[in-house]
């Protein structure tokens, strides 16, 4: 839920503000799949606080590359988490035609670019930090 607010004239300012709104408001109104009032809450808290996170880290954003890439992270985000009804971020596997890392040993060029290109748009926020 990752977005960038950028000050005053930006062209995605409208987009990225709706966009806000929107996760703000399935936090409010989130239900656990579980039905449990205690899994309610932690998912409302969580989707609430990383949203939060996420905007505050990238409000300082001016390139309209990056603005735009975190713009559909969110996007996505926001649609898997109502597909799926989860709000934590799908995990991401070892990509086909890769190798897993060997405790101590040196991963390849090949293999670091294989794994980089494989990060799927909704996890990129995570992959960052």
């Amino acid at each position: 839920m990752s977005v960038s607010i950028v000050k005053f004239t930006s062209p995605y300012r409208s987009q990225v503000l709706s966009l806000y709104r929107r996760i703000l408001k399935l936090g409010a109104t989130w239900t656990a799949s579980s039905n449990k009032p205690s899994d309610t809450a932690a998912e409302r808290e969580f989707i609430t606080s990383e949203a939060k996170a996420l905007f505050r880290q990238n409000q300082n954003l001016t390139d309209p590359k990056v603005i735009s890439d975190c713009i559909h992270e969110a996007q996505a985000r926001l649609e898997l988490a109502n597909h799926y009804k989860t709000p934590y971020p799908r995990p991401v596997n070892v990509p086909p035609n890769a190798l897993a890392r060997r405790k101590g040993k040196e991963q390849g060029s090949v293999q670091e670019r294989i794994k980089k290109q494989s990060v799927p748009i909704y996890i990129k926020s995570k992959v960052d930090q």
